[in-house]
């Protein structure tokens, strides 16, 4: 008896399950067996070329993705495929022109665009002309307002009720929405930095909007609105390149300095379009008091404040305190950026509707008690904050008047860095734990009307940039009891309740009175200014927008320090210096990863150091290199352009070695770019599956005459040398 042929539908469904199953070996049997019987189907060919990759031959698989694709020229996924594999196969440059085959026809695929955002670097164009130098930054009045909302974003996907610097800039870009372009005003445009790929995106309004009413009716961030809100908002992919115009102002208002390899993101867009750069500096804690920061947070902080003298073109402050501190910290890095000051907001419960919402969410909420007094501190649980000599007052306040007579004590906030010790001192007293209550999650309407309930607020930082719960507070109404110092000073100066810094008897004497003087503490309420306190998001975004709309003159671009060895990495002491500035300025577009404690790493294809150099065109220059070897070694070319021609070196690299590698050339109009050409790379082994060329460990550039300079940068070199093994 004959058995019967497997028809074509039952091959097909038995390679699809043995796919599903991962078997295969066996899934590519029953694929062949169905293309020898339907040989022009090419979406099986693809399915049968993922099996052979999937067993271990991608040169196999590479033949069967280009037979699918001359029987489907016009459809993307079999040139997507190309790519990958030749990924795989090391043929970076190659995959490249695949994936950007695949885009160009089909260039709104969210798929396609993220793999040719990773592949685009190995279609950087080579220059073998002279280094011109960068034209200066526009001046005049900005042709078009843009905000980076970079971090904003990123905090938005993780949370749904802000913080202190999220506030500001959530208050401060709704009321510029919100507000009617006039003649006067040019376009405003939200836009993003991914660091994943490396590309500024275009932030659609009306999602952002959307999330801004959204943050401040509820606090459940796994609520199915706000996740689809956000998800919205924040798909990169989704959206078309920044449309960033020519002399426009982009601003950051927020905290750029958590933004992965956020600087080099900015020069690569400046690169296209020339713009100005302003920032929003908050405080300067992790330089200032860097004993009540994460490391990490210290390191990031001081590189980006670094780095802004030569990012950069102006910055803004909330305090007169804040700018101080970035005068004080800045001085070292050379001259100072014109800087104005704009006061933060603190807009009031709003009409009736809005007031009795607020109440309602706020006895939603586990504490206070219906009608039980309460006093309110709003802050994150951290050392900086200060909460352990609050909760130590709050135990001399009960052992002093009994516990009856002492107010619940309501602390809204997230438990942050170092906040053991308070939290420790509140679980191991049990008249604290009766008398304080942790909040965290609280939306800003149910904050809101907390400040509608209290009997007062109070703030015990150790320092501050202004300190939004202040006046918060006094636009409230209600006073606030805050050190005397930083920029408390200000945010307080509507009516606050000042009391020496640290000094726990006077806080204690403070709320003695007000706790237990209902008079005193009307009579300190009835002389809050609290349309100073409580002036509107609108009147500061108007001031934002009066300071970036400024004539600037065009400002040129700095010149690296010669003769100065600029380490790469982040490992050493944190600090904000210019040294730490310029080995964040000298990497140059897509041909790096980010930086590591000991340097950093080139990635496949060509990678560039800009060097521009203060020299006259011609002169004789030197660049010491120190190289470190990546995984199994590689095989490189290098030069040193200048004025223009230069031939390539090539250099060899075995794992793990490190070496001082000297180039030598003539200056251009524009300086030195050192170009290190890794080819494919290689695989460097980690969880990011990285392809890596060489890794760049440090630089110094000189003139050739400069002896002393050459001398003391190979001995450092030699010094690294003898450290590697």
């Amino acid at each position: 008896m004959r058995i019967p042929k497997p028809t074509p539908e039952a091959l097909r469904a038995e390679g699809d399950a043995m796919r599903d199953q991962r078997r295969w070996a066996e899934a590519e049997v029953a694929y062949r067996a169905y293309v020898a019987q339907r040989p022009r189907h090419w979406e099986i060919i693809v399915q049968l070329a993922h099996c052979v990759k999937e067993a271990g031959d991608p040169e196999g698989a590479l033949a069967l993705y280009r037979q699918a694709e001359a029987l489907a020229p016009r459809h993307f996924d079999p040139k997507l495929q190309i790519s990958h594999v030749l990924r795989m196969l090391g043929r970076g440059a190659e995959a490249s022109d695949a994936v950007a085959e695949a885009l160009a026809l089909a260039p709104y695929n969210l798929v396609l665009k993220r793999a040719d955002a990773l592949l685009r670097h190995r279609r950087d164009p080579a220059d073998d002309g002279a280094v011109q130098p960068l034209p200066p930054r526009p001046g005049g009045a900005p042709t078009q307002l843009a905000f980076d909302v970079s971090d904003l974003l990123a905090y938005l996907r993780e949370a749904r009720t802000p913080t202190g610097i999220q506030r500001v800039q959530m208050g401060m870009l709704g009321a510029m929405l919100g507000t009617p372009r006039g003649p006067d005003r040019p376009e405003l445009l939200l836009v993003a930095y991914e660091p994943s790929t490396w590309r500024w995106w275009h932030v659609e309004e009306g999602a952002f909007r959307a999330v801004l009413a959204l943050a401040r009716l509820g606090a459940r961030a796994d609520d199915p609105a706000w996740r689809a809100a956000t998800a919205t908002l924040c798909n990169a992919d989704a959206r078309p390149e920044a449309p960033l115009k020519p002399g426009a102002t982009l601003t950051s208002l927020g905290n750029a300095w958590g933004v992965e390899d956020f600087f080099r993101g900015l020069r690569m867009l400046r690169a296209r379009t020339p713009f100005r750069y302003v920032a929003f500096v908050h405080d300067c804690v992790p330089l200032a008091m860097p004993e009540h920061c994460l490391d990490i947070t210290v390191r990031l902080y001081g590189r980006w404040f670094a780095a802004l003298s030569l990012h950069a073109d102006a910055l803004l402050a909330n305090s007169e305190s804040t700018l101080a501190d970035i005068q004080r910290f800045a001085a070292p890095l050379g001259p100072g950026l014109p800087a104005t000051v704009v006061r933060l907001a603190a807009e009031g419960l709003g009409p009736p509707a809005e007031a009795n919402a607020a109440r309602a969410a706020a006895e939603a909420l586990p504490a206070p008690l219906p009608g039980e007094r309460f006093v309110l501190f709003v802050a994150t649980l951290e050392s900086r904050k200060n909460h352990l000599m609050v909760f130590q007052a709050w135990l001399a306040l009960i052992r002093q008047l009994g516990a009856a007579a002492v107010p619940r004590l309501v602390c809204v906030g997230k438990p942050g860095w170092h906040a053991e010790a308070a939290l420790g001192l509140l679980e191991r007293s049990p008249a604290l734990r009766r008398q304080v209550s942790v909040l965290h999650d609280v939306s800003d309407l149910a904050l809101a009307g907390l400040y509608a309930r209290c009997d007062f607020t109070i703030y015990n930082s150790f320092h501050e940039g202004w300190g939004l719960p202040v006046s918060e507070s006094l636009a409230a109404g209600k006073l606030a009891v805050v050190p005397a110092q930083s920029g408390l000073l200000e945010s307080g100066a509507p009516g606050a309740v000042f009391f020496p810094p640290q000094d726990e008897p006077a806080l204690v004497a403070t709320l003695v009175r007000l706790v237990t003087d209902p008079g005193h503490r009307a009579a300190l309420e009835a002389r809050i200014d609290r349309q100073a306190a409580g002036r509107s998001w609108g009147q500061a975004a108007a001031e934002t927008l009066a300071a970036l709309m400024q004539p600037a003159p065009a400002r040129p671009e700095p010149f690296l320090p010669l003769g100065q060895r600029l380490p790469l990495g982040t490992g050493g002491p944190p600090a904000a210096t210019s040294a730490v500035a310029w080995a964040e300025r000298v990497r140059q577009g897509l041909g790096w990863w980010w930086q590591e404690a000991w340097g950093c790493w080139t990635r496949d294809g060509v990678a560039r150091l800009a060097l521009p150099a203060d020299v006259p065109a011609g002169t004789a220059m030197r660049v010491v290199l120190e190289l470190r070897g990546p995984p199994g070694g590689i095989a490189l070319r290098l030069r040193l352009r200048g004025a223009g021609g230069e031939g390539w070196r090539r250099l060899a690299l075995a794992s793990g070695q490190v070496l001082a590698c000297v180039l030598q050339g003539m200056a251009g109009p524009g300086g030195l770019v050192v170009e290190i050409d890794a080819g494919d790379g290689v695989k460097l082994g980690d969880r990011g599956n990285r392809i890596v060329g060489a890794g760049v460990v440090a630089l110094m550039a000189c003139r050739e005459d400069d002896l002393a300079a050459r001398l003391v940068a190979l001995e450092r070199a030699e010094g690294v040398l003898e450290g590697a093994g």
